[in-house]
């Protein structure tokens, strides 16, 4: 056995459950703090950017327009990110690109709030977020290995969301207090230390084979695509993710709609708190999620957040109260941390071997995303036609149907790996 695999058997340091000792725990926590202080920064500058774009006199149809942009370069670049960095052997490059983008990009919304430069810096964040999260991934699994990467990815869904709160929450505080601007110069300013945890990780740390699931692969080349496109698990666990996320990325939203109508003077602390408060519940439930992936496998866990969702669905369409939604939004925090943790596991498990997980990432996150996109349009039309209540339980029932797919089409994917090690 070579040395590099060798690694994750190493004898266990106090406290990291089963993770490698040594060397590689310098790298483990510089890949902890790049989760922290990247955390997703991409989704908090919607509505930042809105208000400073409106601002400067800009129509809501332009608004919505640059908008688009974002949204639509990160689906687009989410398989030939994944490919690229299956291919790349200089994981940190990829990620300290994709950190420069999102600094410029803040810049740009920051100073130069015309159009044309706005759009720019729209493809750059979409282009940063399309391979930022498979890049941590990648170099997560080329720390760990496939055996121990439940701890792994059940560290990075804990940072990232813990630093995603606390990114919004200065950003936030910052805009209201001093200026509309400071949002996106915290965003590049966070780029800094961002930079300075993945110095932290060592590049000989990061096994390349390991890191595009090729640990199990004699042959040094990739499996052909076509293997992929013929997996039938890998095509369920695109559809089931599909669903969710049609299910899931409207219901904030309509609620806080829900809530800028009725609760007109308080509506802004309560969207806060439904914001926040899953956040909080995945960074708690992270690591017993992980742990629980391994020992009881990932289907049971999926139906687990699949059901919740719904759950969650039929709970914001029968409360009105803002402080019932937000308990309610506890459900929010477990289907975060479910299908956070579980989509990475999975694919790995699926693709062991192949060499292509990061392309394969890539492509079930893209399908996920036009889900997201679609499901946001959807709504916003039932809302108009058949109301709030209607709406959020058609939305539970996507829910159950996701839970169906995974019940009767997706086999424990845990299996095969639990019996090899």
């Amino acid at each position: 056995m070579p040395p590099e695999r060798a690694r994750p058997r190493q004898a266990k340091s106090p406290g990291t459950a089963g993770e490698p000792a040594g060397p590689t725990a310098r790298s483990q926590h510089g890949l902890d703090w790049l989760n922290f202080f990247v955390a997703d920064v991409q989704t908090a500058f919607g509505p930042f950017i809105a208000v400073q774009l409106s601002l400067h006199g800009w129509s809501q149809g332009a608004i919505g327009s640059v908008l688009t942009i974002n949204a639509v370069v990160g689906i687009l670049s989410q398989t030939p990110a994944g490919m690229l960095i299956d291919h790349s052997r200089a994981k940190r490059a990829v990620v300290a690109v994709c950190l420069a983008m999102t600094a410029l990009g803040s810049l740009i919304f920051a100073f130069f709030p015309r159009y044309l430069p706005v759009a720019l810096a729209e493809v750059l964040h979409g282009g940063a977020g399309g391979a930022m999260q498979t890049a941590l991934a990648a170099i997560g699994l080329g720390l760990v290995g496939h055996r121990l990467f439940h701890h792994r990815v059940g560290r990075n869904e804990r940072f990232m969301t813990l630093g995603n709160a606390a990114t919004a929450m200065a950003m936030g505080a910052l805009g209201g207090l001093i200026s509309p601007i400071a949002p996106f110069l915290v965003a590049a300013g966070l780029c800094v230390p961002g930079g300075l945890a993945l110095l932290a990780i060592r590049s000989k740390d990061i096994d390349y084979r390991r890191a595009r699931g090729a640990e199990r692969r004699k042959n040094p080349k990739a499996a052909p695509f076509r293997h992929l496109r013929r997996s039938q698990r890998l095509l369920v666990v695109a559809l089931s993710l599909v669903l969710f996320q049609f299910a899931d990325a409207s219901i904030l939203p309509l609620a806080s709609e829900r809530l800028a109508m009725h609760a007109r003077g308080e509506s802004e602390l309560f969207i806060a708190s439904l914001v926040a408060i899953p956040q909080l519940v995945t960074a708690m439930i992270a690591g017993w999620v992980s742990r629980h992936a391994e020992s009881w496998g990932r289907k049971p866990l999926l139906l687990a957040g699949f059901a919740a969702l719904s759950a969650r669905g039929v709970l914001f369409a029968m409360i009105a109260s803002p402080f019932l939604l937000a308990a309610a939004q506890v459900l929010g925090g477990a289907t975060t941390a479910v299908v956070g943790i579980m989509t990475p596991l999975v694919v790995a498990d699926i693709v062991q071997g192949t060499g292509r997980y990061n392309a394969s990432l890539g492509g079930v996150q893209m399908v996920s995303l036009i889900g997201a996109a679609v499901s946001t349009t959807v709504s916003g039309f039932a809302v108009e036609r058949i109301g709030f209540v209607a709406t959020f339980f058609g939305l539970a029932t996507v829910a159950l149907l996701g839970l169906a797919a995974v019940w009767l089409l997706l086999p424990e994917t845990a299996q095969e790996a639990l019996r090899e090690n």
